[in-house]
């Protein structure tokens, strides 16, 4: 039977006070959910012959009429997948969700090891931000995915996330809103931005992005990738509605069916032309590329020909910009524009990604939105500090967009950074340092996790100038890295490599889409508008008891091997996508 070409719709509002809550549409994109179209109530109200169209109806944190809810309410009974971000608690009371007086305040979550939709998953409680609602629910303890903690040791019997049938079809429901919470979790709490009440908040007399998640990233919790986890969550629940009438493809975070991706970069600071020519060196000795932030000292350093020659090998370079450790706005803006300019001048591109010296960060996202104005597509700012020192400080190990307090998405990656090697060597995180081998072996810590666990991309950055012949210097650190990256199978990107990746990932899209029950045959066409290679679809192995069995793309078959992948069963179906071109897959399970 044929299908809507977009099987999953958004339910939003444009005219909404939670502004944050449009952020559903970024995760969609993040987890390789293309395939959705955005519904605004505020232009024209929702009908039951449109909702019937999709496989899946994501309702986000907005008011719904009660004629809305009427609407959402016939579309599941009738066979519909719907999922309700913090819904109006009349219309999760319709689910078996019964509130309560009150509410809960930036808490915790903790997954139900009793629900099926959980299994593979082992993580303790995760941190949630925003306000959510409190339920009392009094059925099968197996329908609630996630209940609400008060601690990460205490959790409570209201449910946080909870799933189930009605009539024909499926429901379920968040009782915090994932959207908003995720962008505090990739952005932080606005006061303590520069420009808030309380700037500067880890005391280091500098304006950076770990202030913004002092007293509100549970340090204990920085090792995960919370948001992504919570992610993979709503993927689940997207996975198990589409299955009940058909499997949804979604698209893989990383090339060539890679586990994970390892971007390994560092800045100038200091340096000698001999210390990043080792650098590049070590790098090429295990055939990866190395992406260098240069600071305007390094310029003279560093002549034109020999940045373009190992841009050509595969190097990449950006701006390390300066306009001191606690600037203005306009001081900041002023100092980028200057300096990028100066960049694109002596070297002939502009800086596609970013990392200013020490990390400055000004504003809650005008520094995104002054970046964006100099061309930069990614930056590599945010990078554990103070109370931290390590790990996935944004809650994501994968490239996500900003959105300011508007709404407005910011067309800027985030990248988190994972570790600094001066961060780790010296106190000046306010942490024990360590010393070689003690920064290799938690460096190795993070890179399995990232390929074995959460499946992301492991970021840490090495000065050109501490990998020096000396007592302290990170050679050695900086050649465990990269081979112990390369024994694991990770796969490499320089900074340009990696927007280009991201930003053709999110232009593809389904054109034709048609699911044969009695055949277990899907087939649907994919048109690029921009040229990505090796992008992978992601599929269940097994769907309604039956092996995927053969799958064809253009008429060429492509492999089928099982993968665990994020805890379940999967298969990676790589293809190469060309600007205005299509493919066309014929997948077939049994």
């Amino acid at each position: 039977m044929s299908q809507n070409v977009t099987p999953i719709l958004i339910v939003w509002d444009s005219q909404t006070t939670a502004r944050l809550s449009g952020y559903i549409t970024e995760i969609l994109h993040v987890e390789g959910y293309n395939w959705f179209a955005v519904h605004d109530i505020s232009a024209a109200g929702i009908s039951r012959e449109q909702l019937a169209r999709y496989a899946v109806v994501v309702v986000a944190h907005v008011d719904l009429a009660k004629e809305n809810q009427s609407i959402l309410l016939d579309y599941v009974d009738q066979g519909g997948a719907l999922i309700a971000l913090r819904p109006p608690g009349q219309l999760a009371s319709e689910f078996g969700l019964h509130p309560i007086r009150g509410d809960i305040v930036e808490r915790y979550i903790a997954l139900n090891k009793h629900c099926a939709l959980n299994d593979g998953v082992d993580l303790p409680p995760l941190q949630f931000h925003g306000r959510a609602e409190l339920y009392l629910w009094h059925g099968e303890p197996a329908h609630v995915m996630a209940y609400f903690a008060a601690s990460s040791e205490f959790v409570t019997k209201h449910p946080a996330i909870a799933v189930g049938r009605r009539g024909q079809g499926t429901w379920a429901v968040f009782a915090y809103d994932l959207a908003e919470s995720t962008v505090l979790l990739h952005q932080g709490r606005h006061e303590q931005a520069s420009t808030g009440s309380y700037p500067d908040y880890d005391g280091d007399l500098s304006y950076k992005p770990n202030d913004l998640f002092v007293d509100y990233l549970d340090p204990a919790l920085c090792a995960l990738p919370q948001a992504d986890l919570q992610q993979d969550i709503l993927v689940r629940i997207i996975e198990w509605m589409a299955a009940l009438s058909q499997p949804l493809p979604r698209l893989w975070h990383f090339p060539e069916a890679a586990s994970a991706v390892a971007f390994i970069n560092g800045d100038g600071d200091s340096m000698a032309l001999t210390d990043l020519v080792q650098t590049v060196a070590t790098a090429d000795r295990y055939q990866i590329p190395y992406t260098a932030y240069l600071k305007m000292d390094d310029h003279p350093k560093v002549e034109p020909a020999y940045e373009s020659a190992l841009r050509q090998q595969g190097h990449d370079f950006g701006q390390h910009a300066f306009a001191g450790p606690k600037p203005s706005l306009e001081e900041m803006r002023s100092t980028l524009r200057a300096e990028m300019d100066a960049f694109r001048t002596r070297y002939g591109h502009e800086s596609i990604t970013y990392r200013g010296h020490s990390v400055i960060w000004v504003g809650w996202t005008e520094m995104a939105k002054y970046l964006r104005e100099n061309e930069v597509r990614l930056d590599t700012n945010f990078a554990a500090g103070r109370y931290h020192h390590a790990g996935y400080v944004n809650g994501s190990g994968l490239p996500v967009k900003f959105m300011d307090e508007e709404g407005r998405l910011i067309d800027l990656y985030e990248q988190t950074t994972m570790s600094t090697d001066d961060g780790w060597t010296t106190d000046k995180l306010f942490a024990t340092p360590l010393n070689v081998a003690e920064c290799i072996a938690l460096s190795k810590e993070q890179a399995d996790a990232a390929i074995e666990q959460y499946h992301t991309v492991y970021h840490p950055y090495f000065h050109p100038i501490r990998t020096r012949a000396g007592p302290t210097s990170s050679q050695p650190w900086l050649e465990g890295v990269l081979g112990h990256c390369r024994e694991r199978g990770f796969h490499f990107v320089s900074g340009v490599d990696w927007v280009n990746f991201n930003d053709g990932r999110r232009a593809l899209q389904i054109t034709e889409y048609e699911f044969q029950p009695d055949t277990l045959t899907l087939r649907f066409t994919l048109a690029a508008e921009i040229s990505v290679p090796a992008l992978s679809l992601v599929l269940p192995h097994v769907y309604r008891g039956a092996p995927m069995r053969s799958a064809k793309v253009s008429g060429e078959h492509v492999p089928v091997q099982e993968r665990a992948l994020e805890g379940r069963p999967q298969v990676l179906l790589p293809a190469d996508y060309t600007a205005g071109e299509q493919c066309a897959w014929e997948i077939q399970w049994g």
